[in-house]
């Protein structure tokens, strides 16, 4: 039997009319979450429509968020009863500078295949700012969140803030940082097992008298200097307090390098090498340490995080653990939407990417040379 389409859409196109029908028909709960819709031979045969128009009102509501084909086996719907605004709310410290951009395109790459838009803000990694924005974000309505939350590892922070949101079906996902313990999905470097890591390597390259610069205020920073002390540990090694050096406050540039002349002009004896917690940061702390005529690598090693473009382009190209921005970008977006298109599904999802190192030339091996046999 031929159902045609309903009259209070003949003035839209064919594939408009059943792209509505779908959509009230999951609004008003006659498709439940889950429900397998019609397969297009029966919505064909239904509505006495071609099969393009089908396939484009399907298409259409897969782009949306309505509906989700498996391949092979027929198309579900996603949602009931809820609005999409379509927009989604994105938080860094800054959005046009250092590793940040690569995570913006990651997110929208899959974004623009989803029908979805990005809402840029950047918080400077000022705590109020970001209160101030999430205010923001909660007046004007947002299907989903983004964040790079400031936390510093103890209070302040604006969890409670974010758990609000998600205690309104606003799905958040942090990135890049994170609350331990607490309910919210997230994708982060495995930032402790990073520091680990660099420490081992300055090991094997012979360094034992080993630095480390690091952000006394970013939870992440802490972890990188943690995992550091922890591997030195391990090897009997007790750190000299004077080669533990802490920064305060996110400024995008000068701090370090500020930092660095204080140090340099005071330190009796240098280390042999330092863990610096960013390529920003390593750039100022080089820059210091060579107007103090000390020279990089051959008298001071640096091993740093996040293998920035700058990082490869300076003189002293720089070793570095690798950020891998696009790929966080890309599946922080897709928890984010799974959240959305799957709200009856709670569970909390983290995720910890392990640490790889890109070798360039700011090491070198002091290890002593083995006797030829």
């Amino acid at each position: 039997m031929i159902l045609h389409v309903p009259i209070c859409y003949t003035n839209m196109k064919k594939y408009q009319a059943i792209e509505q029908w779908i959509k009230e028909s999951i609004g008003s709960g006659r498709f439940l979450p889950g429900d397998k819709l019609p397969s297009e031979s029966q919505l064909c045969e239904q509505f006495g429509i071609s099969r393009n128009s089908i396939r484009q009102a399907i298409n259409n509501l897969v782009h949306a968020g309505w509906v989700e084909t498996q391949k092979g086996i027929g198309t579900f719907c996603l949602l009931r009863n809820r609005n999409l605004t379509t927009n989604i709310g994105f938080i860094c410290y800054y959005t046009s500078s250092y590793i940040f951009p690569r995570i913006i395109h990651g997110c929208d790459r899959i974004l623009y295949r989803n029908g979805f838009h990005l809402l840029l803000n950047q918080s400077e990694y000022d705590l109020e700012k970001e209160r101030n924005i999430l205010q923001s974000l909660k007046r004007k309505g947002v299907d989903g969140i983004i964040i790079e939350p400031i936390y510093s590892g103890s209070e302040p922070s604006n969890r409670e803030l974010l758990l609000e949101f998600q205690a309104q079906g606003i799905p958040v996902i942090l990135i890049d940082n994170y609350f331990p313990g607490e309910d919210f999905s997230f994708i982060a470097l495995d930032d402790r097992r990073g520091g680990w890591i660099a420490a081992s390597y300055l090991w094997e390259k012979g360094h034992r008298k080993i630095g480390v610069l690091y952000k006394e205020d970013y939870f992440p920073s802490i972890l990188r200097k943690e995992g550091a002390l922890s591997f030195l540990r391990e090897r009997g090694v007790k750190p000299r307090a004077d080669w533990i050096v802490g920064l305060r406050g996110e400024e995008p540039t000068g701090g370090a390098y500020r930092g660095g002349k204080t140090f340099f002009e005071r330190v009796e004896e240098l280390p042999s090498a330092f863990i610096c917690s960013s390529d920003a940061k390593s750039l100022e702390w080089i820059q210091a340490a060579e107007e103090h005529s000390i020279r990089v690598p051959e008298q001071l090693s640096i091993i740093s995080f996040d293998n920035f473009d700058l990082a490869k382009l300076q003189k002293i190209s720089l070793t570095s653990i690798d950020h891998p921005s696009s790929y966080m970008g890309e599946t922080a977006m897709n928890m984010l939407l799974q959240r959305i298109y799957h709200p009856e599904v709670r569970n909390r999802t983290t995720s910890l990417i392990e640490p790889i190192i890109v070798e360039r030339a700011s090491v070198v091996n002091i290890r002593p040379m083995e006797p030829k046999k």
